[in-house]
């Protein structure tokens, strides 16, 4: 049981008890920094920079050629980029892209002309970290017939959607998260050895 302090009372640590919570204390504030250190390189997936179509761009024509630049080198194994028709949730073309350094592109078949609608360009690529990651962007081709209401469909379905990617919570947060709770713990359990 605490001991009781009267009103307007200090409790004081004696000097040693105070040396073991300030070393105990960076102890860990260091364990956590090294977690920190160690996890953020791992948890570094490589973005999308830019596209061309750029996302959410209107072409007059569908496109036979797609890229992708990230903001590191994606490895060369087990790439995928595919066109898809957004309206019909069709696939037109899946293929493994060409890498070089951090551009991915992809040539598409002349034969494959969909013509006016919303379009996906989806992805699949190992990030320069050895990480699988996955998105896409989007275009439109309009309809020279009625290029105003084409416009303005694919911009209303188009509002907030940005280059999407999987995201996850990144692992040094963890990491901090817990050598935080270590080292309140740590202080709170020499304040109470003390008290007693």
């Amino acid at each position: 049981m605490s001991p009781r302090v009267a009103s307007g009372e200090t409790f004081r640590f004696s000097k040693s008890g105070f040396r073991r919570a300030v070393a105990a204390a960076a102890a860990l504030v260091v364990f956590a920094g090294a977690s920190v250190i160690n996890a953020a390189p791992a948890s570094a997936h490589d973005s999308v920079l830019s596209s061309n179509p750029g996302d959410k761009q209107v072409l007059d024509e569908f496109p036979h050629h797609v890229s992708l630049k990230f903001s590191g080198n994606p490895k060369n194994n087990f790439n995928t980029v595919a066109i898809s028709d957004a309206d019909a949730k069709e696939v037109l073309y899946s293929h493994e892209p060409e890498v070089v350094g951090n551009e991915v592109s992809l040539d598409i078949p002349e034969d494959i002309n969909p013509g006016p609608g919303n379009y996906i360009i989806g992805f699949q690529i190992t990030s320069s970290d050895g990480h699988s990651t996955r998105g896409k962007t989007t275009f439109s081709v309009a309809d020279p017939d009625a290029a105003g209401a084409a416009e303005a469909g694919a911009e209303s379905r188009q509002t907030g959607a940005h280059a999407e990617e999987t995201k996850s919570i990144p692992l040094w947060a963890y990491g901090l998260g817990g050598g935080l709770i270590v080292i309140i713990a740590a202080v709170v359990i020499v304040i109470n050895r003390k008290a007693k």
